[in-house]
């Protein structure tokens, strides 16, 4: 009897080993939420996100409602999805949309998923780009002016990057740089047209108002030289939390925006008439990851280099100037 109590007993751990194990083999549920909203805080209800894997690219669709701005769905940990791997996420809703990727981080994974990561979709026109200000440290030069810098990050084209949520602007380092990824790859212009920036501060009472934010679009040399492209300073008034300012930045009409190989697209901000022992807080992602950024004008060429289309009509033109030229030789009594 002992020996077949022994038996039994012995059986039991086993199936309950054999259990834990088969448990543990199991993937654990990788889950990504959160909600889709227009710039200007709106609810962008039924949006449609599509998620791709670009190191297995492995594609899916989340779900959604279509009386909410909610969407979610879940992967599977070790199948779906890894760490360090890359996600982009498509999305769509009333007739605007945004393309970006997120990197998914050792934390992430092991927390289960990506909680409350919601999406804010940016209003362009065909041609525009939008930049993101960045907790990101920057490659490029460092601009030479007579300002003590509080940061001299990136300029992200396309999509938000970092882990900073936001930053401050003092009256020792009363101004913030931020560089794009990388210099013009060809010549090119944006024409003499307006930029828009939209930063979002903290609460703005007592000694900040009044006070002024300047913002500037810039073009940096190779080796950190200055010159202001457009530009444009907000009177700060009295205000609540996360505040949204709308900077117009116009034409700077001495200089021209023009981009030549190697030159780098900047944008500075510009605490002017900051009060002593006071910090301004401006932040890169605020309360449901509104984010501070710029909009180029609808002129934009695509840099760092011109779209296709753009090279082709380029070509084009070069192609009939030198047909015309030719043809011209050719027939010197044409004159």
């Amino acid at each position: 009897m002992k020996q077949k109590g022994l038996t039994v007993l012995v059986i039991i751990v086993m199936c309950a080993c054999a259990l834990i194990a088969q448990v543990a083999a199991q993937s654990t549920p990788f889950m990504i939420y959160g909600y889709v909203s227009y710039e200007d805080g709106t609810e962008c209800d039924n949006p449609i996100v599509n998620i791709k894997n670009l190191n297995t690219n492995e594609e899916w669709s989340a779900d959604t409602n279509a009386g909410y701005n909610y969407y979610q769905f879940m992967l599977a940990n070790g199948t779906g999805v890894n760490a360090s791997e890359i996600l982009r996420f498509s999305v769509t809703c009333g007739g605007q949309s945004k393309v970006f990727n997120h990197t998914v981080t050792e934390g992430e994974l092991n927390g289960g998923g990506i909680f409350n990561f919601n999406i804010t979709l940016v209003a362009l026109t065909p041609d525009q780009q939008v930049w993101y200000l960045t907790s990101v440290g920057s490659g490029a030069p460092t601009a030479n002016d007579s300002l003590n810098h509080s940061k001299d990050n990136l300029l992200h084209k396309g999509e938000w990057a970092g882990d900073g949520t936001s930053f401050k602007l003092t009256p020792e380092k009363p101004a913030a740089w931020f560089y794009a990824d990388t210099g013009a790859e060809c010549g090119l212009s944006f024409g003499e047209n307006t930029w828009t920036a939209y930063i979002r501060t903290e609460e703005i009472n007592g000694e900040e108002v009044g006070t002024h934010l300047k913002v500037s679009i810039c073009k940096l040399d190779s080796e950190g030289n200055v010159t202001i492209l457009a530009e444009n300073t907000t009177n700060l008034t009295e205000a609540s939390a996360y505040t949204l300012w709308e900077i117009n930045c116009i034409d700077n009409g001495s200089t021209y925006q023009d981009f030549s190989v190697g030159d780098w697209l900047a944008v500075i901000l510009w605490w002017i008439d900051a009060p002593e022992e006071k910090d301004l807080y401006i932040y890169y992602k605020a309360e449901n990851e509104r984010d501070s950024y710029i909009k180029s004008p609808s002129s934009d060429p695509g840099y760092p280099v011109p779209e296709l289309p753009t090279l082709i009509l380029f070509s084009s033109g070069l192609i009939i100037l030198a047909g015309y030229v030719l043809l011209k030789r050719r027939n010197p009594s044409s004159d």
